[in-house]
Protein backbone atom coordinates (compact mmCIF):
# COMPACT_ATOMS: atom_id res chain seq x y z
CA UNK A 1 0.00 0.00 0.00
CA UNK A 2 1.14 3.89 -0.58
CA UNK A 3 -0.05 6.72 0.59
CA UNK A 4 1.77 9.02 -1.80
CA UNK A 5 2.43 12.77 -0.18
CA UNK A 6 -0.02 15.62 -2.11
CA UNK A 7 2.77 18.21 -2.80
CA UNK A 8 4.89 17.91 -5.93
CA UNK A 9 8.38 19.29 -5.82
CA UNK A 10 8.24 23.14 -6.20
CA UNK A 11 10.04 25.90 -8.11
CA UNK A 12 10.11 29.06 -7.03
CA UNK A 13 9.77 31.28 -9.77
CA UNK A 14 8.87 35.07 -10.29
CA UNK A 15 10.90 36.31 -7.26
CA UNK A 16 13.41 34.44 -5.16
CA UNK A 17 13.55 34.39 -1.27
CA UNK A 18 16.78 36.98 -1.89
CA UNK A 19 14.43 39.16 -3.78
CA UNK A 20 11.65 39.03 -1.65
CA UNK A 21 13.99 39.82 1.46
CA UNK A 22 15.72 42.81 -0.77
CA UNK A 23 11.94 44.27 -1.58
CA UNK A 24 10.56 44.35 2.00
CA UNK A 25 14.11 45.78 3.85
CA UNK A 26 13.02 49.19 3.24
CA UNK A 27 10.77 50.94 6.03
CA UNK A 28 9.00 52.77 2.86
CA UNK A 29 8.22 49.53 1.27
CA UNK A 30 6.69 48.15 4.69
CA UNK A 31 4.76 51.44 5.33
CA UNK A 32 3.34 51.23 2.18
CA UNK A 33 2.00 47.76 3.15
CA UNK A 34 1.20 49.02 6.43
CA UNK A 35 -1.51 51.61 4.63
CA UNK A 36 -3.30 48.92 2.90
CA UNK A 37 -3.81 46.89 5.53
CA UNK A 38 -5.22 49.56 7.92
CA UNK A 39 -7.55 50.47 4.68
CA UNK A 40 -8.19 47.34 4.59
CA UNK A 41 -7.68 47.64 1.04
CA UNK A 42 -7.49 44.08 0.13
CA UNK A 43 -8.99 41.22 -2.13
CA UNK A 44 -11.78 39.61 -0.37
CA UNK A 45 -12.71 36.58 -1.98
CA UNK A 46 -10.63 34.28 0.21
CA UNK A 47 -12.44 35.68 3.42
CA UNK A 48 -16.02 36.52 3.48
CA UNK A 49 -16.96 38.17 0.08
CA UNK A 50 -15.59 38.80 -4.02
CA UNK A 51 -15.04 42.28 -3.08
CA UNK A 52 -12.28 44.14 -4.08
CA UNK A 53 -11.04 47.32 -1.43
CA UNK A 54 -8.81 49.65 -3.35
CA UNK A 55 -6.77 53.10 -2.37
CA UNK A 56 -6.11 55.28 -5.21
CA UNK A 57 -2.55 56.75 -5.90
CA UNK A 58 -2.79 60.20 -4.46
CA UNK A 59 -4.55 58.57 -1.31
CA UNK A 60 -1.87 55.70 -0.83
CA UNK A 61 0.59 58.73 -0.76
CA UNK A 62 -1.10 60.51 1.47
CA UNK A 63 -1.77 58.16 3.87
CA UNK A 64 2.03 56.77 3.79
CA UNK A 65 3.13 60.54 4.72
CA UNK A 66 5.55 60.87 1.03
CA UNK A 67 6.07 64.31 -0.05
CA UNK A 68 8.34 63.22 -3.02
CA UNK A 69 5.97 61.71 -6.05
CA UNK A 70 9.08 59.98 -8.08
CA UNK A 71 10.15 58.48 -4.91
CA UNK A 72 6.88 57.26 -3.51
CA UNK A 73 6.46 55.70 -7.31
CA UNK A 74 9.56 54.04 -7.34
CA UNK A 75 9.26 51.67 -4.06
CA UNK A 76 5.49 51.55 -4.93
CA UNK A 77 6.43 49.71 -8.00
CA UNK A 78 9.15 47.46 -6.51
CA UNK A 79 6.18 46.02 -4.23
CA UNK A 80 3.84 45.28 -7.49
CA UNK A 81 2.93 42.83 -8.63
CA UNK A 82 4.48 40.45 -5.82
CA UNK A 83 3.38 42.36 -2.64
CA UNK A 84 0.82 44.80 -4.21
CA UNK A 85 -1.44 44.61 -6.89
CA UNK A 86 -2.19 47.37 -9.24
CA UNK A 87 -5.78 47.50 -10.82
CA UNK A 88 -8.13 50.04 -12.71
CA UNK A 89 -9.40 51.49 -9.29
CA UNK A 90 -6.43 51.69 -7.71
CA UNK A 91 -3.95 49.59 -5.31
CA UNK A 92 -4.63 46.94 -3.24
CA UNK A 93 -2.53 44.03 -1.19
CA UNK A 94 -1.60 40.37 -2.79
CA UNK A 95 -2.13 37.79 -0.99
CA UNK A 96 1.37 37.74 -0.29
CA UNK A 97 1.18 41.26 1.23
CA UNK A 98 -1.44 40.33 3.73
CA UNK A 99 0.77 37.48 4.55
CA UNK A 100 3.58 39.93 5.20
CA UNK A 101 0.78 42.28 7.33
CA UNK A 102 -0.52 39.25 9.36
CA UNK A 103 3.21 38.46 10.69
CA UNK A 104 3.81 41.20 11.58
CA UNK A 105 0.64 41.94 13.62
CA UNK A 106 1.29 38.32 14.73
CA UNK A 107 4.83 38.28 16.11
CA UNK A 108 3.93 42.34 17.40
CA UNK A 109 4.71 42.75 21.23
CA UNK A 110 6.75 44.13 23.81
CA UNK A 111 9.97 43.40 23.79
CA UNK A 112 10.27 42.86 27.20
CA UNK A 113 7.29 40.19 27.23
CA UNK A 114 8.09 38.47 30.07
CA UNK A 115 6.29 35.36 30.52
CA UNK A 116 8.11 33.28 32.99
CA UNK A 117 5.13 31.60 35.54
CA UNK A 118 5.03 28.17 37.13
CA UNK A 119 2.61 25.89 35.37
CA UNK A 120 -0.41 24.38 37.32
CA UNK A 121 -0.39 21.38 35.67
CA UNK A 122 2.88 18.61 36.22
CA UNK A 123 5.29 17.11 34.25
CA UNK A 124 3.66 14.46 32.64
CA UNK A 125 6.67 12.59 32.37
CA UNK A 126 7.60 12.59 36.60
CA UNK A 127 5.00 14.78 37.98
CA UNK A 128 7.22 17.14 38.89
CA UNK A 129 6.36 20.48 38.58
CA UNK A 130 6.97 22.58 35.00
CA UNK A 131 8.18 26.15 34.11
CA UNK A 132 7.70 28.06 31.24
CA UNK A 133 9.31 30.75 29.24
CA UNK A 134 9.17 32.52 26.62
CA UNK A 135 12.42 33.44 24.20
CA UNK A 136 12.75 34.39 20.67
CA UNK A 137 9.20 34.09 19.95
CA UNK A 138 9.50 30.33 21.28
CA UNK A 139 7.61 28.68 24.07
CA UNK A 140 9.35 26.55 26.41
CA UNK A 141 8.13 24.23 28.68
CA UNK A 142 10.86 22.78 31.39
CA UNK A 143 10.30 20.16 33.92
CA UNK A 144 12.28 21.22 37.10
CA UNK A 145 13.59 17.72 37.87
CA UNK A 146 13.42 15.15 34.97
CA UNK A 147 15.53 15.45 31.96
CA UNK A 148 12.36 15.89 29.75
CA UNK A 149 11.86 14.30 26.32
CA UNK A 150 14.53 16.07 23.79
CA UNK A 151 17.89 15.10 24.98
CA UNK A 152 21.02 16.92 24.59
CA UNK A 153 19.69 18.83 21.55
CA UNK A 154 17.39 21.24 23.55
CA UNK A 155 18.19 22.46 26.90
CA UNK A 156 17.97 20.17 30.11
CA UNK A 157 14.33 19.03 30.98
CA UNK A 158 12.65 20.49 28.01
CA UNK A 159 8.96 18.99 27.66
CA UNK A 160 7.69 21.31 25.11
CA UNK A 161 8.92 23.52 22.86
CA UNK A 162 6.94 25.74 19.84
CA UNK A 163 7.69 28.77 18.07
CA UNK A 164 4.79 31.00 19.51
CA UNK A 165 3.43 34.88 18.20
CA UNK A 166 3.77 37.19 20.30
CA UNK A 167 0.68 38.84 19.77
CA UNK A 168 -1.09 35.29 21.22
CA UNK A 169 0.04 35.74 24.51
CA UNK A 170 -1.50 38.84 25.40
CA UNK A 171 -4.62 37.49 26.92
CA UNK A 172 -3.64 34.13 27.83
CA UNK A 173 -2.55 32.20 31.40
CA UNK A 174 0.75 30.00 30.91
CA UNK A 175 -1.47 27.20 31.37
CA UNK A 176 -3.78 28.15 28.31
CA UNK A 177 -0.83 28.97 26.06
CA UNK A 178 0.40 25.75 26.10
CA UNK A 179 -3.15 24.13 25.57
CA UNK A 180 -2.96 26.33 22.41
CA UNK A 181 0.77 25.70 21.50
CA UNK A 182 0.35 21.78 22.06
CA UNK A 183 -2.79 21.98 19.67
CA UNK A 184 -0.92 23.80 16.78
CA UNK A 185 1.72 21.66 16.63
CA UNK A 186 -0.89 18.41 16.62
CA UNK A 187 -1.95 20.44 13.44
CA UNK A 188 1.60 20.80 12.40
CA UNK A 189 1.96 17.23 12.46
CA UNK A 190 -1.31 16.05 10.27
CA UNK A 191 0.23 18.79 8.00
CA UNK A 192 3.65 16.82 7.76
CA UNK A 193 2.33 13.47 7.65
CA UNK A 194 0.18 14.60 4.41
CA UNK A 195 3.58 15.96 2.91
CA UNK A 196 2.66 19.62 2.94
CA UNK A 197 4.33 22.52 5.41
CA UNK A 198 1.68 24.28 7.18
CA UNK A 199 4.10 27.37 7.30
CA UNK A 200 4.31 27.54 3.03
CA UNK A 201 2.47 24.87 1.60
CA UNK A 202 5.83 23.58 0.20
CA UNK A 203 6.88 19.67 0.01
CA UNK A 204 8.23 18.11 2.97
CA UNK A 205 11.66 15.59 2.75
CA UNK A 206 12.10 13.20 6.03
CA UNK A 207 14.24 10.69 7.16
CA UNK A 208 14.16 8.57 9.76
CA UNK A 209 16.76 7.57 12.63
CA UNK A 210 16.90 4.70 15.26
CA UNK A 211 19.07 3.99 18.19
CA UNK A 212 19.63 0.51 18.05
CA UNK A 213 21.09 -0.27 21.32
CA UNK A 214 18.32 2.10 22.82
CA UNK A 215 18.34 1.42 26.66
CA UNK A 216 15.66 3.64 28.38
CA UNK A 217 14.37 2.42 32.22
CA UNK A 218 11.29 4.02 34.14
CA UNK A 219 11.60 6.99 32.37
CA UNK A 220 15.21 7.80 32.01
CA UNK A 221 16.73 8.86 28.87
CA UNK A 222 19.04 6.25 27.05
CA UNK A 223 22.54 6.59 27.63
CA UNK A 224 23.58 6.20 24.08
CA UNK A 225 21.19 8.31 21.94
CA UNK A 226 20.16 10.51 24.98
CA UNK A 227 16.18 10.48 24.51
CA UNK A 228 13.53 8.32 26.08
CA UNK A 229 12.37 7.32 22.43
CA UNK A 230 14.42 4.78 20.34
CA UNK A 231 13.16 5.81 16.56
CA UNK A 232 12.76 9.85 15.91
CA UNK A 233 11.81 11.50 12.35
CA UNK A 234 13.13 14.71 11.04
CA UNK A 235 10.29 16.32 8.47
CA UNK A 236 11.70 19.50 6.88
CA UNK A 237 10.12 21.70 4.20
CA UNK A 238 12.42 21.75 1.11
CA UNK A 239 11.19 25.58 0.77
CA UNK A 240 11.10 27.39 3.62
CA UNK A 241 13.20 25.37 5.65
CA UNK A 242 10.26 24.70 8.45
CA UNK A 243 11.33 21.22 10.44
CA UNK A 244 10.34 19.31 13.37
CA UNK A 245 12.52 16.57 15.07
CA UNK A 246 10.07 14.52 17.40
CA UNK A 247 9.72 10.80 18.11
CA UNK A 248 8.44 8.94 14.90
CA UNK A 249 4.98 7.75 16.91
CA UNK A 250 4.31 11.08 17.38
CA UNK A 251 4.39 11.99 13.62
CA UNK A 252 2.08 8.98 13.47
CA UNK A 253 -0.78 9.97 15.26
CA UNK A 254 -1.17 12.79 12.13
CA UNK A 255 -2.49 10.22 10.07
CA UNK A 256 -5.60 10.38 9.24
CA UNK A 257 -6.38 6.48 9.80
CA UNK A 258 -5.01 7.17 13.63
CA UNK A 259 -6.76 10.12 13.93
CA UNK A 260 -10.28 8.53 13.14
CA UNK A 261 -9.22 5.43 15.44
CA UNK A 262 -8.26 7.47 17.76
CA UNK A 263 -11.90 9.62 17.98
CA UNK A 264 -13.13 6.01 18.46
CA UNK A 265 -11.36 5.65 21.55
CA UNK A 266 -12.53 9.18 22.25
CA UNK A 267 -9.77 10.68 22.23
CA UNK A 268 -9.05 13.62 20.15
CA UNK A 269 -5.37 13.39 18.91
CA UNK A 270 -5.65 16.96 17.53
CA UNK A 271 -6.52 18.62 21.00
CA UNK A 272 -5.24 16.22 23.53
CA UNK A 273 -3.55 17.17 26.93
CA UNK A 274 -0.04 16.47 27.65
CA UNK A 275 -0.70 13.67 30.08
CA UNK A 276 -3.27 12.40 27.36
CA UNK A 277 -0.52 11.66 24.80
CA UNK A 278 1.99 10.71 27.17
CA UNK A 279 0.32 8.41 28.50
CA UNK A 280 -1.25 6.99 25.10
CA UNK A 281 2.60 6.74 23.95
CA UNK A 282 4.07 4.78 27.23
CA UNK A 283 0.99 2.67 27.31
CA UNK A 284 -1.32 2.58 24.08
CA UNK A 285 1.67 2.39 21.10
CA UNK A 286 4.13 -0.43 20.27
CA UNK A 287 6.68 0.18 17.76
CA UNK A 288 8.76 -2.10 15.31
CA UNK A 289 11.59 -1.60 12.71
CA UNK A 290 12.70 -3.94 10.64
CA UNK A 291 15.29 -4.11 7.55
CA UNK A 292 15.34 -5.06 4.17
CA UNK A 293 12.97 -3.14 3.25
CA UNK A 294 13.05 -0.57 5.93
CA UNK A 295 10.53 -0.41 7.85
CA UNK A 296 8.66 1.14 11.09
CA UNK A 297 5.46 -0.88 12.42
CA UNK A 298 3.61 1.64 14.62
CA UNK A 299 0.46 -0.28 16.82
CA UNK A 300 -2.02 1.87 18.11
CA UNK A 301 -4.60 -0.36 20.81
CA UNK A 302 -7.74 0.58 21.46
CA UNK A 303 -10.47 -0.80 23.38
CA UNK A 304 -11.51 -3.82 21.60
CA UNK A 305 -9.38 -3.96 18.19
CA UNK A 306 -5.98 -1.94 17.22
CA UNK A 307 -4.29 -0.35 14.20
CA UNK A 308 -1.05 -0.90 12.63
CA UNK A 309 0.20 1.36 10.79
CA UNK A 310 3.62 1.04 8.44
CA UNK A 311 6.21 4.06 7.28
CA UNK A 312 9.14 3.63 5.04
CA UNK A 313 12.47 5.85 5.39
CA UNK A 314 10.72 9.35 4.43
CA UNK A 315 7.69 8.77 6.69
CA UNK A 316 5.45 7.58 3.32
CA UNK A 317 2.49 5.53 4.90
CA UNK A 318 3.26 1.73 2.98
CA UNK A 319 1.14 -0.25 5.62
CA UNK A 320 -2.12 -0.22 6.70
CA UNK A 321 -4.44 -2.55 9.11
CA UNK A 322 -7.29 -1.16 10.71
CA UNK A 323 -8.21 -4.80 12.72
CA UNK A 324 -4.38 -5.93 13.97
CA UNK A 325 -4.69 -8.52 16.81
CA UNK A 326 -3.74 -7.06 19.93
Amino acid sequence: MSDARLTPDVELNGISPDEAFAVLGNKTRLDIIRVLWHADAAHKYDEVSDVAETLSFTDLRREADIDDNGRFNYHLSRLVPHFVRQTDDGYRLSGAGKQIARTVIAISGTDDLDFSADLEQPCPLCDAPMTVSYEDQWLRVRCTECAGQFGEETPYGSVFLSNYPAAALTDRTADEALTIGFYRCMLDNAYFMKGICRECGGSISASVSVCSDHESHAGDSCARCGTRSPVWATQRCETCGFAKRLPVEVFALGLTPAISFLNEQGIDVLAPSMDEIVDLLDNGVETAVSEDPFRVTITIRGDARALEVSLDDEMDLVGLNRDASE
